[in-house]
Protein backbone atom coordinates (compact mmCIF):
# COMPACT_ATOMS: atom_id res chain seq x y z
CA UNK A 1 0.00 0.00 0.00
CA UNK A 2 1.38 3.30 -1.19
CA UNK A 3 1.38 5.88 2.02
CA UNK A 4 0.19 9.04 0.41
CA UNK A 5 -0.45 11.60 3.84
CA UNK A 6 1.43 10.66 6.86
CA UNK A 7 2.15 7.14 6.71
CA UNK A 8 -2.14 6.66 5.17
CA UNK A 9 -2.56 5.19 1.91
CA UNK A 10 -5.89 5.37 0.05
CA UNK A 11 -8.00 3.02 1.95
CA UNK A 12 -7.11 4.64 5.07
CA UNK A 13 -8.09 8.35 3.35
CA UNK A 14 -11.50 7.46 2.29
CA UNK A 15 -12.12 5.36 5.74
CA UNK A 16 -11.05 8.57 7.83
CA UNK A 17 -13.15 10.98 4.91
CA UNK A 18 -15.01 12.89 7.56
CA UNK A 19 -11.40 13.64 9.74
CA UNK A 20 -10.04 14.85 6.57
CA UNK A 21 -12.17 17.05 5.56
CA UNK A 22 -12.76 18.60 9.17
CA UNK A 23 -9.24 19.39 9.31
CA UNK A 24 -9.36 20.89 5.35
CA UNK A 25 -12.33 23.34 6.65
CA UNK A 26 -9.86 24.40 10.10
CA UNK A 27 -7.47 25.46 7.27
CA UNK A 28 -9.33 27.12 4.80
CA UNK A 29 -11.23 29.23 7.60
CA UNK A 30 -7.81 30.21 9.07
CA UNK A 31 -6.61 31.54 5.45
CA UNK A 32 -9.86 32.91 4.72
CA UNK A 33 -11.30 33.99 8.10
CA UNK A 34 -8.51 34.41 9.99
CA UNK A 35 -9.70 31.85 12.80
CA UNK A 36 -7.52 30.03 15.14
CA UNK A 37 -9.47 26.54 15.47
CA UNK A 38 -7.96 23.81 17.31
CA UNK A 39 -6.23 21.45 14.36
CA UNK A 40 -4.50 18.86 16.97
CA UNK A 41 -4.03 17.84 20.11
CA UNK A 42 -1.51 16.64 22.80
CA UNK A 43 -2.04 15.47 26.50
CA UNK A 44 0.24 14.21 29.48
CA UNK A 45 -1.46 11.56 30.37
CA UNK A 46 1.27 9.89 33.18
CA UNK A 47 3.11 12.38 35.69
CA UNK A 48 5.78 9.80 36.24
CA UNK A 49 8.72 8.50 33.95
CA UNK A 50 11.41 5.84 34.16
CA UNK A 51 13.61 8.02 32.78
CA UNK A 52 15.55 11.38 33.82
CA UNK A 53 16.72 12.69 30.22
CA UNK A 54 19.32 15.32 30.25
CA UNK A 55 17.40 17.66 27.64
CA UNK A 56 13.94 16.72 28.66
CA UNK A 57 11.44 19.81 28.92
CA UNK A 58 9.41 17.68 31.11
CA UNK A 59 11.61 17.61 33.60
CA UNK A 60 11.75 21.41 33.94
CA UNK A 61 7.80 22.20 34.45
CA UNK A 62 6.81 18.90 36.12
CA UNK A 63 4.99 19.64 39.49
CA UNK A 64 5.59 16.66 42.04
CA UNK A 65 2.01 15.82 42.06
CA UNK A 66 1.35 11.86 42.58
CA UNK A 67 -2.29 11.86 41.77
CA UNK A 68 -3.68 11.27 38.29
CA UNK A 69 -6.36 11.66 36.14
CA UNK A 70 -8.56 7.94 36.35
CA UNK A 71 -9.46 6.20 32.63
CA UNK A 72 -13.30 7.93 32.89
CA UNK A 73 -11.92 11.05 34.07
CA UNK A 74 -9.61 10.64 30.67
CA UNK A 75 -12.87 9.56 28.89
CA UNK A 76 -14.75 12.69 29.69
CA UNK A 77 -12.15 14.91 28.67
CA UNK A 78 -11.47 13.54 25.82
CA UNK A 79 -15.54 14.21 24.67
CA UNK A 80 -15.37 17.99 26.68
CA UNK A 81 -12.09 19.00 24.47
CA UNK A 82 -10.89 16.98 21.65
CA UNK A 83 -13.86 15.32 20.32
CA UNK A 84 -15.52 18.19 20.66
CA UNK A 85 -12.76 20.34 18.42
CA UNK A 86 -12.74 17.80 16.10
CA UNK A 87 -9.10 17.63 16.19
CA UNK A 88 -7.07 15.68 13.77
CA UNK A 89 -4.36 13.38 15.77
CA UNK A 90 -3.81 13.61 19.28
CA UNK A 91 -0.37 13.02 20.99
CA UNK A 92 -0.10 11.25 24.06
CA UNK A 93 2.86 12.27 25.78
CA UNK A 94 4.36 12.15 29.65
CA UNK A 95 6.13 11.34 31.83
CA UNK A 96 6.13 7.73 29.95
CA UNK A 97 2.95 6.98 28.46
CA UNK A 98 3.11 3.44 28.18
CA UNK A 99 3.12 3.09 32.14
CA UNK A 100 -0.49 4.28 31.43
CA UNK A 101 -1.95 1.64 28.87
CA UNK A 102 -5.21 2.16 30.13
CA UNK A 103 -5.35 5.72 29.39
CA UNK A 104 -4.22 4.63 25.74
CA UNK A 105 -6.82 2.65 25.18
CA UNK A 106 -9.42 4.77 26.44
CA UNK A 107 -8.13 7.03 23.75
CA UNK A 108 -7.74 4.54 21.03
CA UNK A 109 -11.43 3.77 21.62
CA UNK A 110 -12.64 7.38 22.13
CA UNK A 111 -10.68 8.69 18.67
CA UNK A 112 -9.93 5.38 16.37
CA UNK A 113 -6.75 6.29 14.34
CA UNK A 114 -6.51 8.94 15.41
CA UNK A 115 -3.88 8.29 18.36
CA UNK A 116 0.07 8.64 18.20
CA UNK A 117 2.21 7.07 21.97
CA UNK A 118 5.15 9.12 22.38
CA UNK A 119 7.31 6.99 24.01
CA UNK A 120 11.05 6.18 24.63
CA UNK A 121 10.64 2.58 23.53
CA UNK A 122 11.96 0.80 27.04
CA UNK A 123 9.07 -0.99 27.71
CA UNK A 124 7.54 -3.40 25.31
CA UNK A 125 5.04 -2.23 22.47
CA UNK A 126 1.78 -3.19 23.09
CA UNK A 127 -0.06 -3.69 19.66
CA UNK A 128 -3.10 -1.40 20.15
CA UNK A 129 -5.69 -2.04 17.44
CA UNK A 130 -6.85 1.29 16.91
CA UNK A 131 -3.71 2.76 17.21
CA UNK A 132 -1.87 5.16 14.45
CA UNK A 133 1.37 4.91 15.35
CA UNK A 134 3.88 5.44 17.75
CA UNK A 135 7.09 7.77 17.83
CA UNK A 136 9.98 6.19 19.26
CA UNK A 137 12.78 8.49 20.58
CA UNK A 138 16.16 7.74 19.78
CA UNK A 139 18.51 10.52 20.41
CA UNK A 140 21.35 9.38 18.01
CA UNK A 141 23.43 5.98 17.85
CA UNK A 142 23.95 3.76 21.12
CA UNK A 143 26.56 5.48 23.00
CA UNK A 144 25.66 9.09 22.81
CA UNK A 145 21.67 7.86 23.16
CA UNK A 146 22.44 6.29 26.56
CA UNK A 147 25.31 9.46 27.48
CA UNK A 148 21.14 11.50 27.26
CA UNK A 149 18.71 9.28 28.71
CA UNK A 150 21.20 6.65 30.55
CA UNK A 151 23.01 3.48 30.13
CA UNK A 152 21.44 0.51 28.82
CA UNK A 153 18.52 2.32 27.16
CA UNK A 154 19.24 2.16 23.67
CA UNK A 155 19.84 -1.94 23.84
CA UNK A 156 16.48 -1.57 25.21
CA UNK A 157 14.09 0.55 23.16
CA UNK A 158 16.24 -1.01 19.90
CA UNK A 159 14.86 -4.75 21.05
CA UNK A 160 12.19 -3.68 21.80
CA UNK A 161 10.96 -1.86 18.24
CA UNK A 162 12.40 -5.12 16.58
CA UNK A 163 10.43 -7.83 19.11
CA UNK A 164 7.41 -5.30 17.74
CA UNK A 165 8.26 -5.82 13.96
CA UNK A 166 8.58 -9.51 13.96
CA UNK A 167 5.04 -9.42 15.33
CA UNK A 168 1.57 -10.09 12.90
CA UNK A 169 0.62 -7.17 11.04
CA UNK A 170 -1.69 -4.79 12.07
CA UNK A 171 -5.11 -3.57 10.13
CA UNK A 172 -3.64 -5.01 7.29
CA UNK A 173 -0.35 -2.85 7.38
CA UNK A 174 3.10 -4.54 8.13
CA UNK A 175 3.92 -4.09 11.85
CA UNK A 176 7.23 -1.62 10.85
CA UNK A 177 4.86 0.54 8.95
CA UNK A 178 3.39 1.64 13.11
CA UNK A 179 7.05 2.56 14.23
CA UNK A 180 8.46 6.11 13.57
CA UNK A 181 11.59 7.83 15.05
CA UNK A 182 12.17 10.92 16.63
CA UNK A 183 15.47 12.46 17.52
CA UNK A 184 16.00 15.64 19.43
CA UNK A 185 19.03 17.46 17.79
CA UNK A 186 21.12 18.53 20.47
CA UNK A 187 25.12 19.72 20.94
CA UNK A 188 26.05 15.49 22.27
CA UNK A 189 24.65 14.32 18.98
CA UNK A 190 23.91 16.57 16.05
CA UNK A 191 27.02 14.09 14.89
CA UNK A 192 25.04 11.00 14.55
CA UNK A 193 22.39 11.84 12.74
CA UNK A 194 23.64 9.68 9.41
CA UNK A 195 24.77 6.76 11.20
CA UNK A 196 20.89 6.84 12.82
CA UNK A 197 19.48 7.23 9.53
CA UNK A 198 22.09 4.04 8.15
CA UNK A 199 20.74 2.00 11.27
CA UNK A 200 17.17 2.34 10.79
CA UNK A 201 16.46 3.10 6.84
CA UNK A 202 14.37 -0.03 5.75
CA UNK A 203 13.74 -1.09 9.36
CA UNK A 204 10.90 1.08 10.64
CA UNK A 205 8.69 3.58 8.84
CA UNK A 206 9.70 6.96 9.11
CA UNK A 207 12.51 9.00 10.85
CA UNK A 208 11.89 12.84 11.98
CA UNK A 209 14.21 15.16 13.27
CA UNK A 210 13.69 18.30 15.96
CA UNK A 211 16.05 20.99 17.94
CA UNK A 212 16.37 20.95 21.44
CA UNK A 213 14.10 23.81 22.64
CA UNK A 214 16.36 25.31 26.49
CA UNK A 215 14.70 27.12 28.91
CA UNK A 216 17.28 28.69 29.75
CA UNK A 217 19.85 31.18 27.58
CA UNK A 218 22.80 28.92 29.16
CA UNK A 219 21.21 25.88 28.03
CA UNK A 220 25.03 24.04 27.15
CA UNK A 221 22.62 21.19 25.36
CA UNK A 222 21.44 23.62 22.68
CA UNK A 223 23.12 24.05 19.14
CA UNK A 224 23.36 27.84 18.56
CA UNK A 225 22.17 29.32 15.81
CA UNK A 226 25.58 29.80 13.14
CA UNK A 227 27.62 27.50 10.74
CA UNK A 228 27.66 24.20 12.61
CA UNK A 229 23.93 24.31 13.18
CA UNK A 230 23.52 25.35 9.03
CA UNK A 231 25.52 22.50 8.13
CA UNK A 232 23.45 20.18 10.15
CA UNK A 233 20.35 21.54 8.73
CA UNK A 234 21.51 21.31 5.13
CA UNK A 235 22.83 18.06 5.63
CA UNK A 236 19.57 16.50 6.45
CA UNK A 237 17.72 18.47 3.72
CA UNK A 238 20.05 16.58 1.27
CA UNK A 239 19.47 13.50 2.92
CA UNK A 240 15.43 14.35 2.82
CA UNK A 241 16.36 14.66 -1.18
CA UNK A 242 17.87 10.91 -1.37
CA UNK A 243 15.18 9.42 1.13
CA UNK A 244 12.11 11.51 0.79
CA UNK A 245 9.58 8.50 2.15
CA UNK A 246 11.94 8.43 4.85
CA UNK A 247 12.54 11.28 6.43
CA UNK A 248 9.29 12.96 6.83
CA UNK A 249 10.73 16.74 7.54
CA UNK A 250 10.17 19.36 4.69
CA UNK A 251 13.34 21.40 3.50
CA UNK A 252 10.61 24.81 4.19
CA UNK A 253 10.31 23.15 8.22
CA UNK A 254 14.20 22.86 8.34
CA UNK A 255 14.94 25.85 6.94
CA UNK A 256 13.64 27.99 9.36
CA UNK A 257 14.56 25.88 11.91
CA UNK A 258 18.48 27.83 11.13
CA UNK A 259 17.37 31.03 12.53
CA UNK A 260 14.84 32.76 15.25
CA UNK A 261 11.35 31.57 13.39
CA UNK A 262 9.03 31.39 16.93
CA UNK A 263 9.18 34.39 19.12
CA UNK A 264 10.40 36.94 20.93
CA UNK A 265 11.54 35.80 24.57
CA UNK A 266 8.96 33.50 26.09
CA UNK A 267 6.12 34.76 23.93
CA UNK A 268 5.01 33.43 20.32
CA UNK A 269 4.85 35.92 17.93
CA UNK A 270 4.85 33.73 14.49
CA UNK A 271 4.42 30.64 16.23
CA UNK A 272 0.68 29.51 15.99
CA UNK A 273 0.57 27.83 19.35
CA UNK A 274 -2.90 27.99 19.62
CA UNK A 275 -2.94 25.19 16.94
CA UNK A 276 -2.49 22.56 19.59
CA UNK A 277 -4.69 21.90 22.38
CA UNK A 278 -2.10 20.61 24.78
CA UNK A 279 -2.92 19.64 28.55
CA UNK A 280 -1.23 18.22 31.14
CA UNK A 281 -1.74 14.96 33.28
CA UNK A 282 -4.74 17.05 35.35
CA UNK A 283 -5.86 17.84 31.95
CA UNK A 284 -5.47 21.65 32.49
CA UNK A 285 -4.04 23.56 29.55
CA UNK A 286 -0.38 23.92 29.15
CA UNK A 287 1.04 27.52 28.35
CA UNK A 288 2.62 28.67 25.97
CA UNK A 289 3.05 25.69 23.57
CA UNK A 290 2.70 21.65 24.27
CA UNK A 291 6.71 21.82 25.70
CA UNK A 292 5.30 24.17 28.67
CA UNK A 293 2.78 23.96 31.69
CA UNK A 294 -0.27 24.97 33.55
CA UNK A 295 1.44 26.81 36.21
CA UNK A 296 1.91 30.07 35.11
CA UNK A 297 4.93 29.98 37.72
CA UNK A 298 6.88 26.96 35.89
CA UNK A 299 9.78 28.32 33.76
CA UNK A 300 8.67 28.65 30.61
CA UNK A 301 10.83 27.63 26.90
CA UNK A 302 12.46 30.96 24.87
CA UNK A 303 10.68 30.74 22.00
CA UNK A 304 13.21 32.69 20.41
CA UNK A 305 15.11 29.32 20.16
CA UNK A 306 12.67 27.01 19.56
CA UNK A 307 12.81 23.97 17.76
CA UNK A 308 10.18 22.21 18.64
CA UNK A 309 9.15 20.18 14.85
CA UNK A 310 5.39 20.54 15.37
CA UNK A 311 4.54 24.15 15.63
CA UNK A 312 7.24 24.50 13.01
CA UNK A 313 6.22 22.45 10.34
CA UNK A 314 2.94 24.42 10.94
CA UNK A 315 4.74 27.72 10.18
CA UNK A 316 6.35 26.04 7.23
CA UNK A 317 2.93 25.59 5.80
CA UNK A 318 2.19 29.13 5.59
CA UNK A 319 -0.30 28.59 9.56
CA UNK A 320 1.16 32.02 11.59
CA UNK A 321 0.45 33.82 14.82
Amino acid sequence: MVDLIYGMGITDIIRDFPAHFNMLSKYMAIKLLKSKPFIYGSADIINVCNLHCSHCYWWKTRRNEKNELSVEDWRKLINETFKKHNVYVVTLVGGEPLMRQDVIKTFCDEMPRRVCVVTNGTYPLPRFDKLYFYWVSLDGTEQIHDSIRGKGSYEKTKKNILDYIKGPSRNGKPAWKDIWITMTINSLNYKTIEDLIAEWKGTINKIGFQFHTPFADNDPLWLPFGEIRNKVIDTIIQLHKKYPEFIMNTEKQLQLMKGTWGGVSTTPVDCPSWAILSVDHKGKTKHPCCIGSSDSKALKPICEKCGVGCYSILVAQGLKN
